[in-house]
């Protein structure tokens, strides 16, 4: 009969992906006749998977007929002793294990002797402070040759261990990453999902952190129609294992600026703390696990980030909001001062700070790592891969056959006017085309959709007919396509590459014209502050063929670029971010709307849609997306838990609504207080 832990061990190796090159050293090491005696430090980030590959080294070694003995670092009572005793509790226990009298270092001898042997410890630094023991005492009297010991910690090893010269050659040491994009969907596929979008968003949400995307698979299971609304506790959970390493609480400052930007300098860290970080300060720093040194200063790991920056924003959203309103303002300060280069890296910590407000179904575009991801020129070479990119995404295109007709036409003619995003192997993986207008361009325009430009541009066509290039003053965007087939990036990611390259390299003191019929751009230019108007019915019928088509706009010639990085993260330089149309919103107004949520007609009545100046059908749109799977920056699950409440039960009194909802009275007002200010803001900048 098949013994459970058999069962076990192929059910965790069925569902453990990744780590390859780790799985196949210690492979190399069982492999080899007469494998040394070895150190293997593993490090990682609380949550990183470390523990699930040490179990899947015990699984190897149990297969390869090897000794496989786990301590719980945790379970010894930090002395050499306590170490022994759990030592021992392994010998007296585990049935494998040499039964003769004698010594520990005997029997552990005699097991070394009989056969390879690994000794993984989990959570090694309950116990690195009697390192010095282990190294100088108790692993020089094992045998030179048979024992591999894993020790697994979130700190990497210490300088102790990295300068002793007689253990140079017999110690390594490994950290890891978070998992790849194709490693977790390989993961999810084992796991039995099926549906892309979900997969995507646990891709997103989890970082590739394994714990993360375990939580959120089982949470996504138990309630997919409401994994967007309580994602925070699974943050904070996940956060307060991250911040119970040593020393973290004396950084929190620190760390509270990391969540906000993806990386900083020493220099620029001591100027916003005030007060410059000492040595002794930097080297407590970079022994964090999720701490990690970049080219442009020090960052937080981007799973930790991300969860961190969550459980900020939850915990305290108005502190959070009070910091990023100093990190923005000190860096648009630096951006006014700044050329070339560095005003493009300024401008991509400011979009990544301000990243919650760039998603497209709930997805975040704007990669961590945004600053070194850039669009080049195109090259002739590019253009069948481009056609392959469009061909993925026929089922977006109204005129497939216009939409491949334009791009032979641009690469050929306006070769510049298209920019590409390149992967590791050099393959075109996201591009993006448009024209400035002009003479030229305004008369292939017209040939390409006749009548479009006088629709969109019904005072200005005349002056654009007529235009030189030198006059050109609006960009006209015409195609942005994706790979969906990139194992390193997401469909999403690509699309922040290219939203990022648009902003800071086409839009620069100009106009910014595209008209869409599709909802995800809808989500994504609304969410950027680009004022909507409805493009004439008799030209969405004739070139759209009846699609909802709306035209986009973002005016930007005279203003200044540090104006328009503000106006793109609605945020305007006396620190208050920008509202169209600042008003008092009653709870009353709130109730009325949500209950008119499905009758646009009725909706365009009410006192919100006066108020926001808008129609009825619009409005429904905004507040449809207010009760989407994720709620909208700045609304949070406290804020969403109240307005379902609202849609749920509209006449329930205070006490009842607060009983609801868990919560005393006292946080209930403050709760709705900051609902209505937030969904307030959010419905303003939408609608923009």
């Amino acid at each position: 009969m098949q013994k459970l832990a058999e069962i076990l061990d192929l059910e965790r190796s069925r569902l453990f992906v990744g780590r390859e090159s780790e799985l196949d050293l210690v492979q190399a090491w069982l492999g080899h006749a007469q494998a040394p005696t070895e150190v293997l430090f593993l490090s990682g980030m609380a949550g990183m998977g470390k523990s699930s590959l040490l179990l899947q080294f015990m699984n190897m070694a149990r297969r390869k007929d090897a000794a496989a003995i786990w301590l719980d670092g945790r379970a010894c009572t930090g002395s050499a002793a306590g170490f022994m005793e759990a030592l021992q509790d392994y010998f007296t226990f585990h049935p494998q294990a040499p039964s003769e009298p004698g010594s520990i270092y005997q029997q552990l001898a005699n097991l070394i002797a009989t056969k390879k042997t690994l000794l993984c410890i989990d959570h090694y630094d309950s116990i690195q402070r009697m390192e010095g023991w282990l190294r100088e005492a108790f692993l020089p009297q094992l045998p030179a040759a048979g024992l591999l010991v894993i020790l697994a910690s979130r700190q990497d090893l210490s300088a102790a261990w990295a300068s002793d010269l007689a253990w140079g050659s017999r110690s390594r040491s490994i950290q890891l990453g978070a998992l790849s994009r194709e490693e977790i969907i390989s993961c999810l596929s084992q796991m039995g999902w099926q549906n892309t979008n979900e997969m995507e968003r646990l891709c997103s949400r989890s970082r590739g952190l394994p714990l993360a995307l375990n939580l959120y698979a089982e949470q996504m299971r138990r309630s997919p129609l409401e994994s967007g609304g309580s994602d925070w506790p699974i943050s904070m959970r996940i956060s307060a294992a991250l911040l119970r390493e040593e020393a973290s609480s004396e950084f929190n400052d620190l760390i509270e600026i990391l969540c906000i930007v993806p990386y900083a300098t020493i220099e620029w860290l001591g100027k916003f703390l005030g007060t410059p970080l000492t040595l002794q300060e930097l080297i407590r720093i970079n022994r964090l696990s999720y701490i990690r040194p970049t080219a442009g200063g020090i960052a937080l790991h981007d799973a930790a980030r991300f969860f961190l920056a969550d459980d900020f924003r939850t915990r305290e959203p108005e502190r959070y909001r009070t910091l990023w309103r100093r990190i923005i303002d000190e860096l648009a300060l630096e951006l006014g001062h700044a050329a070339g280069q560095e005003k493009g890296r300024i401008v991509s910590l400011m979009l990544s700070a301000s990243q919650d407000m760039y998603q497209i179904d709930s997805i975040p575009l704007l990669s961590p790592k945004l600053d070194a991801l850039y669009m080049e020129p195109f090259q002739p070479k590019d253009l069948p891969c481009l056609h392959q990119m469009m061909k993925e995404e026929d089922k977006y295109s109204i005129s497939s056959e216009i939409d491949h007709a334009i791009m032979d036409v641009l690469a050929s003619y306006f070769p510049d006017c298209i920019r590409v995003y390149r992967g590791s192997e050099e393959k075109p993986l996201a591009f993006t085309a448009g024209l400035l207008l002009y003479k030229e361009t305004a008369a292939l325009l017209e040939r390409l959709f006749p009548g479009l430009l006088d629709a969109v541009f019904p005072k200005e066509i005349r002056l654009l007919r007529r235009a030189s290039m030198e006059e050109a003053d609006t960009y006209y965007h015409l195609r942005a396509s994706a790979s969906s087939h990139s194992p390193d990036y997401s469909y999403h990611e690509l699309i922040g590459i290219i939203t990022k390259d648009l902003i800071t390299h086409h839009s620069i003191g100009m106009r910014f014209i595209l008209v869409t019929a599709y909802r995800e751009t809808n989500e994504l230019l609304g969410n950027a502050g680009f004022r909507i108007r409805d493009l004439p019915d008799h030209i969405r019928d004739h070139l759209f063929q009846g699609a909802k088509a709306s035209i986009h706009e973002q005016d930007w010639r005279g203003t200044n670029f540090v104006d328009q990085i503000f106006d793109l993260i609605h945020f305007t330089p006396d620190g208050n971010e920008t509202l169209s149309n600042p008003f008092e919103l009653t709870e009353k107004e709130v109730k009325t709307a949500i209950a008119l949520m499905n009758d646009h007609e009725a909706l365009a009545q009410s006192e919100l849609a006066d108020k926001l100046s808008c129609s009825g059908v619009t409005l429904q749109q905004k507040l449809h997306s207010v009760f989407s799977d994720s709620p909208p920056f700045p609304l949070n699950s406290n804020n969403l838990a109240l307005l379902k409440l609202y849609a749920k039960a509209p006449q329930l009194g205070v006490e009842m609504a607060a009983q609801q909802l868990h919560m005393s009275r006292a946080t209930y007002y403050r709760i709705r207080k900051e609902t209505l200010l937030n969904l307030r803001d959010v419905l303003c900048r939408r609608l923009v």
